[in-house]
């Protein structure tokens, strides 16, 4: 697999596919790349705008969305002692999508929130608790 081009020649690349004044193999032979390479360079300028294509996600995307996230933490944090089933219950009476059991269990894992942390958090707002 070929290096990557560093962001100068990027630049040099750029510069001549945009004047438009040299071909194909002498912009690749200034560049010191492939001919290949300044073809799918140009295309991502053309299709992207930039020289560099983005970036693909990579798996799944999530089920639980941020602001269903957040909405939940903000409902966590009134009912910290909620069971995952009654979480999922939350979220299609305020969403209306059903989420799964491991994918609470994820979102919750994401942001550092455990059973622990929760008991911790009803401690703290239980008055009856703290004393």
């Amino acid at each position: 697999m070929a290096p990557n081009l560093k962001p100068p020649q990027l630049e040099l690349i750029h510069r001549m596919i945009q004047s438009k004044s040299l071909t194909t193999s002498q912009m690749a032979y200034v560049a010191d790349c492939s001919k290949q390479s300044i073809i799918k360079i140009g295309s991502s300028l053309r299709v992207f705008g930039n020289v560099r294509a983005p970036r693909n996600g990579v798996g799944r995307p999530r089920s639980i969305t941020p602001p269903m996230l957040e909405a939940l933490c903000e409902h966590l944090m009134e009912k910290p002692t909620l069971y995952q089933d009654e979480m999922a219950v939350f979220l299609w009476d305020e969403f209306g999508k059903h989420v799964t059991m491991q994918s609470i269990s994820r979102a919750l894992a994401s942001i550092g929130w455990s059973k622990k942390a929760a008991r911790q958090i009803a401690k703290e707002q239980n008055a009856d608790l703290r004393d």
